[in-house]
């Protein structure tokens, strides 16, 4: 198997992979997909325009759940019943929520204001927190799988753009300061200039 992942070093989706294959051989091939011919290239391996991409030999699966139960379905890194499929929708409809924000924002627009798709994007992402706590206050936070994988890297990458305030939120903040000093954390961290 000769696996390659295309993504960036600052996507929550991309770092979540990148950290579940940390005892996988694979190549990471970073490049930007905003703009000149990376974009482009892109395109023509995923039409959905978005990373992460796996490519396993000629086989592209296109998005990071795609892609974790790809690799879920061959190296068994964990057993999904409904209860843990529901957390990780949950999980990824916030990070969709902020990225949706952070698109806006750099598109210009006025996220301040009373815009119903801010809105609700911002609620949206309010209510999944929320219901994360009781969640977070478990044992299985204190486990390293997709579920808290995904988690830290979208906390994280929330801070990062400055669309989270984890202030009001300990639980949340004593997630990230459990899972902070492990090594894939630290390999894959977002860079500061980005």
């Amino acid at each position: 198997m000769s696996l390659t992942l295309i993504g960036s070093q600052t996507s929550p989706f991309a770092r979540r992979i990148r950290i579940l294959m940390e005892n996988l051989a694979y190549e990471f091939k970073e490049l930007n997909i905003f703009e000149g011919e990376e974009a482009i290239a892109l395109n023509r391996i995923n039409p959905t325009n978005q990373i992460p991409v796996l490519l396993d030999g000629e086989r592209a699966i296109w998005d990071s759940r795609q892609i974790f139960n790809y690799l879920n379905h061959t190296h068994r890194f964990q057993r999904m019943g409904w209860e843990e499929e529901n957390l990780l929708t949950a999980i990824d409809g916030a990070m969709n929520s902020a990225v949706s924000i952070l698109l806006m924002k750099r598109s210009g627009m006025k996220i301040d204001e009373p815009y119903m798709f801010v809105s609700r994007q911002r609620e949206r992402i309010e209510s999944v927190l929320d219901y994360l706590r009781t969640y977070l206050g478990s044992e299985k936070a204190r486990e390293w799988n997709f579920h808290t994988i995904s988690l830290y890297c979208f906390l994280d990458w929330g801070q990062y753009r400055e669309l989270l305030s984890l202030r009001d939120r300990p639980e949340c903040m004593a997630f990230m300061k459990l899972h902070e000093n492990r090594d894939i954390v630290k390999k894959t961290q977002i860079p500061k200039v980005a």
